[in-house]
């Protein structure tokens, strides 16, 4: 079981340990610092150009520019959507630093690992960004028939700049600090596990599974509300809105039902998981094709991710699957007498004579 001495114990377990923490936790405020200005910016050049255009629109419309009007609706939805961008950033940082910390407490060299590699494709999210900011700051910085005042954008898109500058130093510093902290945890595995190396390996395809089922949570999860609250609440008459409410209704009842699962070694359940997480692959696409035309490449970047990450679920529940029945099951249920009542004898003894230093799943 997790207590508060506990986690301040493996965060100061060791200098590395540390650092990583502080270092997660710098990162989120910085971003989330800059990502809040960034969307305040966009809101207030989405209120600077209502405000032009209605002002100005008896004019307007009197010289019969209607691409001009043409050009303002998609930039006023532009807009409005992309401070969900903005919320996604910030969420991402919250559930980041939540990650970060897992993975110390409990140890998880995969979940420390996959935290540096999303961090990195979150350099290419940014980079979408600015690219974004700069078209539109070119697209509305032309002589239309009233007057937009874009400092707003400006800001927005020096902050955005700035931003993904931060991304890549704290990416660089940490696939130093991962690399740093996984050889610190190497050793957990053995000593949970023991020298049999067939069960370290199906060990660390289980604990793959259960990083990809927390890494849906923020990604399948999140994209698929996001998605319903910008697009399906508009059109919800459509048949494919239906489906994708139900999916998304489904989507975390789903991905406890899958960690409770594994746990169990329940062939016929994780069957039903896997099955869903295809109607989730489904569902998304069904998002793109309803989404590609609108050009929202960050949008679009994260939709394809949810995709990859859902098939990548598929494939590890598979293989989790296959190795049910195995003699895992001891080692993958949290702690209490449940999980006693599967230790062999022998590992029972060793446990009662080693507890000082057992490492525990809780």
């Amino acid at each position: 079981m997790v207590t508060v001495e506990k986690v301040k114990q493996r965060i100061n377990q060791s200098k590395w340990t540390k650092l990583y923490i502080a270092a997660a936790f710098l990162q989120v405020v910085i971003i989330i610092v800059l990502q809040s200005i960034i969307a305040s910016q966009n809101q207030a050049q989405e209120a600077n150009i209502h405000t032009s255009f209605i002002n100005h629109r008896p004019s307007t419309l009197g010289d019969g520019s209607s691409s001009t009007s043409a050009t303002v609706d998609i930039a006023l939805r532009r807009f409005d959507r992309i401070k969900w961008e903005n919320v996604a950033f910030i969420s991402f940082q919250a559930w980041f630093i939540c990650m970060a910390f897992d993975a110390v407490v409990y140890q998880n060299a995969a979940e420390v690992i996959a935290l540096a590699v999303l961090n990195t494709i979150c350099i290419l999210i940014g980079g979408l960004e600015v690219m974004d900011a700069r078209r539109w700051l070119s697209r509305l910085d032309q002589n239309y028939n009233f007057p937009i005042r874009l400092v707003p954008l400006r800001i927005a898109l020096y902050l955005e700049i700035a931003m993904t500058v931060v991304q890549v130093v704290f990416a660089l510093i940490f696939i130093y600090l991962s690399y740093a902290v996984v050889k610190e945890f190497g050793w957990v595995i053995y000593k949970k596990i023991g020298p049999d190396v067939i069960m370290q390996r199906m060990y660390r395809i289980f604990q793959f599974f259960v990083l990809a089922l927390k890494i849906d949570v923020f990604i399948e999860f999140l994209v698929s509300l996001f998605y319903f609250i910008q697009f399906a609440i508009e059109d919800f008459s459509r048949w494919d809105g239906y489906i994708i409410l139900i999916v998304t209704i489904l989507i975390l009842p789903a991905l406890y039902f899958a960690r409770t699962t594994v746990a169990s070694e329940h062939y016929g359940r994780m069957v039903v998981f896997i099955v869903f997480q295809f109607i989730v692959i489904v569902s998304m696409i069904l998002m793109l094709w309803r989404t590609a035309s609108t050009g929202w490449w960050t949008w679009i970047v994260f939709v394809v991710m949810g995709i990859v990450f859902a098939l990548g679920s598929c494939a590890l529940g598979a293989w989790t699957m296959h190795n049910f029945g195995k003699g895992l099951k001891a080692h993958v249920q949290r702690g209490g007498p449940e999980k006693k009542e599967h230790l062999p004898a022998h590992e029972l003894q060793e446990q009662a004579s080693f507890t000082s230093w057992r490492i525990d799943d809780d």
